[in-house]
């Protein structure tokens, strides 16, 4: 499904004669799992104010601000580790959510084996106090 959804995005975008001037990332909006299905938004940047025709995309702004952040090397299928670093430390660090989990692709499965895909995981968190 994802890969579905990047061409249609990747089709978007170029339908409006605009390009990508970033990394390709995925916002999770549910906890995902083999036996669970959720909301995901599959976004690829682009300059501002691109015009982009409508359903099933859109053009939206994310917040800016602090995350939570590390790379994972290796395969989409074993970066739960990697999660499991980053909400650790936000544990440990008592901070505060601001908003769902991010994948940015940083590299291109279609030009590295999966041992050498690097993803970043990110939270958006809030460093104000509590």
């Amino acid at each position: 499904d994802m890969g579905r959804g990047f061409g249609t995005v990747v089709d978007a975008i170029g339908n409006a004669g605009a390009e990508s001037n970033g990394k390709p990332f995925v916002i999770y909006h549910d906890v995902i799992d083999e036996q669970t299905n959720g909301d995901i938004e599959i976004c690829i940047p682009v300059p501002a104010g691109t015009v982009l025709p409508g359903d099933p995309v859109r053009y939206r702004e994310l917040p800016g601000g602090p995350v939570a952040t590390t790379v994972h090397r290796g395969p989409y299928q074993e970066i739960s580790p990697a999660y499991h670093v980053v909400t650790g430390w936000i544990e440990q660090e008592d901070v505060r959510l601001a908003g769902p989990p991010r994948e940015i692709y940083l590299n291109d499965p279609q030009t590295v084996s999966p041992a050498e895909l690097l993803t970043e995981v990110q939270f958006p968190i809030d460093k104000t106090p509590r």
